[in-house]
């Protein structure tokens, strides 16, 4: 690296800034970052060396014919290797925690298993903490006002002495402290890796408050009354009949199913899927899914925010579904806002206002037949398409830059070429404004028909009836007598 150039101090600069970062804010992910967010700096590095020859050639100094030295070259691809192998690592990370540990390899040793029991009368609408750091947990609310686990423990070691000595230290607990009821493994006093764990099943009063802490763990939790609370490092979730609040803090997912909450719902943290179905309170799910994400039958508002997408939807009746790329959504109530980086969205069968901007991404809008609400669509690279209903009511104002508008109504909208974009303007019968706009792109307009919403299979074709044979002409003949 020549020592004219930036790139080097910036480089340190950088490095100096995560390493601060994760002092001052230790919960912060850098490896993650580092897996995701790696190829800008290779990009970044590029556009200052040609920054830097673009200046050196001005000022009249002679530069490489590559623009780039060999140490450079060299450094690149070490760069592209370490960046790619700490993504894989990162992808494959669950795998190996499961697996091994610094403090001993679960291919390692034995393991045993100890039981664990417990019941304790704690009324019928008892707050309940549970405490397990390493293993799964299953709660279910039934009649009555005793709290009852059983389950196992399981110590891996290299002999039974010391299973013995670790299953002593780490008694199961299950105690009244003050209004809280705890069920606690204490499976941290002897260690936190995967050669411990304990898998509960709890029965609890159907009244019941429920708040989980835990490491490593599925937990599923169903017919309970009361709130429930879950705050886990990795852990999947399934609850399900739930009368209170759900809170869930995830720190890492595989999956988020909550199903039939009659309270409001909210979700903070990083996984994969998300399914969230009839809740009759608010949901708010903010942070990272790489999965699918749904949302079924939402009473009241629905709030998804993570670092490229940020949704608002007043009311989801059928289904709303992010996955990849794509947010399709069906039967859902506005006002719909959606600001988003890259995304092909389509809404269907949808009422009320609807407000998406989308930096790239095709959009596919198909109101209702029986009315249309206001519409501002926006996307910088992609092809909008708007569905209206025959006899819709509207104002509309279109316009790309680059690309063609199709209009399906006629001589009541105006379309009008500009340079390489065009414009489409005017009012059929009055009613809400209608504005589309895209950069780069086509805008189609077109007026609803079976070939657009009918979802009906075609009937099969009529055979046709073969014709009939003529039949040979009847002569009468006249007697003659």
């Amino acid at each position: 690296m020549r020592r004219t150039s930036i790139v080097g101090p910036i480089v340190l600069i950088v490095i100096g800034t995560l390493f601060l970062l994760r002092n001052f804010l230790p919960g912060i992910q850098l490896l993650d970052l580092v897996s995701a967010y790696w190829p800008y700096g290779v990009i970044a590095w590029g556009v200052l060396r040609l920054v830097e020859v673009v200046m050196a050639n001005q000022n009249g100094r002679l530069t490489s014919k590559s623009g780039m030295s060999g140490g450079e070259w060299v450094m690149i691809i070490f760069i592209c290797v370490i960046g790619s192998s700490v993504f894989w690592g990162v992808k494959q990370r669950d795998m190996w925690s499961n697996r091994f540990s610094l403090g001993a390899w679960e291919i390692m040793g034995e393991a045993y298993d100890y039981p664990v029991a417990g019941t304790l009368k704690a009324g019928k609408a008892p707050r309940i903490l549970i405490e397990n750091a390493r293993g799964n947990s299953r709660v279910i609310g039934t009649d009555g006002e005793d709290v009852k686990v059983t389950g196992t423990k399981t110590i891996r070691s290299m002999n039974r002495a010391d299973a013995d000595r670790d299953d002593k230290n780490s008694p199961f607990e299950i105690v009244q402290q003050g209004e809280i009821l705890v069920i606690r493994t204490n499976l941290e006093r002897v260690g936190s890796g995967p050669q411990l764990k304990a898998d509960l099943e709890i029965t609890v009063p159907r009244g019941a408050r429920v708040e989980s802490k835990s490491r490593y763990g599925d937990l599923d939790i169903e017919n309970i009354g009361g709130d429930v609370e879950v705050t886990s490092e990795n852990a999947g979730i399934r609850l399900n009949n739930v009368g209170g609040n759900v809170r869930a803090d995830l720190r890492k997912s595989d999956v988020i199913r909550v199903v039939n909450a009659k309270g409001n719902v909210e979700v903070k943290g990083r996984g994969q899927d998300v399914e969230i179905e009839n809740v009759s309170g608010t949901v708010t799910v903010n942070g990272s899914y790489s999965g699918d994400i749904s949302f079924r039958q939402i009473a009241r508002q629905l709030r998804f925010e993570s670092a490229s997408t940020n949704l608002r939807v007043e009311k989801v009746a059928g289904v709303l579904r992010i996955s990849g790329g794509t947010m399709t959504g069906n039967q859902v109530t506005g006002p719909v806002v959606l600001r988003a980086k890259s995304k092909d969205v389509e809404l269907t069968d949808f009422t009320e206002s609807v407000s998406l901007d989308v930096d790239r991404g095709d959009i596919t809008l198909r109101p209702v037949r029986t009315a249309v609400g206001k519409m501002n669509a926006k996307t910088n690279a992609g092809e909008i398409e708007l569905v209206l209903p025959l006899a819709a009511k509207f104002e509309i104002s279109a316009k790309t830059r680059r690309g063609d508008i199709e209009n399906d109504f006629g001589s009541p909208l105006q379309v009008k070429s500009e340079q390489r974009g065009a414009t489409l303007s005017g009012n059929v019968g009055g009613g809400p404004m209608l504005a589309l706009e895209t950069d780069r792109g086509t805008i189609r307009v077109r007026k609803s028909g079976e070939r657009f919403e009918s979802s009906e299979a075609p009937k099969p074709a009529e055979m046709p009836i073969p014709p009939v044979a003529p039949k040979a002409p009847v002569t009468l003949e006249r007697s003659v007598q």
